[in-house]
């Protein structure tokens, strides 16, 4: 059964590739992906790196700094658009820099003697090759700088009920506590 299967696929691939321009146009194809294969290592994308995306761009001060505007954009953004707030100003200031958490593997032993017990603990990152041999850690997470504080400046800040409005969006928008947001009204100088 399997052998008539075979002449019949066989006697029709004959059939095709007698014809001239299917040959031309497999070879044709079959010489563009050679092509194409060659093509692609010289053009490789960088995304293969040992951190993620923006994520990798937070370890050094000058993009720390991008965070940070970024997020004080956002927030005045939004703010202004609160119903009174009016034209909105806002400083950001942060903890300190993004924080990289490796994976880690946790030995445990311990032994009884007959007087005392003794435990010890090890821990060791665990490693990943990358292609070219060298080895980083397993890298999990990257955790987001903590807000120290926020001071919203807008002209709608001297009313109170605007000042809880605006108190409570930042509050929720960066869940932090309302110790570390102050409010306050913009002065007359740079209002206009």
């Amino acid at each position: 059964m399997d052998n008539v299967k075979n002449d019949e696929l066989k006697s029709k691939l004959a059939l095709l590739f007698k014809d001239e321009r299917l040959k031309k146009l497999i070879i044709i194809l079959g010489i563009g992906g050679i092509v194409l294969l060659f093509l692609s290592t010289f053009f490789t994308c960088d995304s293969g790196s040992s951190e993620t995306g923006d994520a990798a761009k937070l370890g050094s001060v000058e993009n720390l700094e991008g965070y940070k505007e970024q997020i004080e954009s956002s927030l005045c953004e939004v703010i202004s658009k609160i119903d009174g707030a009016g034209k909105t100003e806002i400083f950001l200031t942060l903890e300190n820099g993004s924080e990289k958490v490796y994976a880690l593997n946790n030995k445990a032993s311990s032994s009884d003697n007959d007087d005392s017990a003794d435990e010890s603990s090890e821990a060791q990152y665990f490693t990943v090759r990358a292609s070219d041999g060298s080895e980083q850690g397993l890298l999990l997470k990257i955790l987001e700088p903590q807000v120290r504080g926020v001071v919203v400046v807008c002209q709608g800040g001297g009313d109170s009920i605007i000042r809880e409005r605006v108190l409570e969006a930042v509050t929720k928008a960066l869940d932090i506590s309302s110790a570390k947001v102050c409010v306050t009204k913009l002065s007359q100088q740079t209002e206009e």
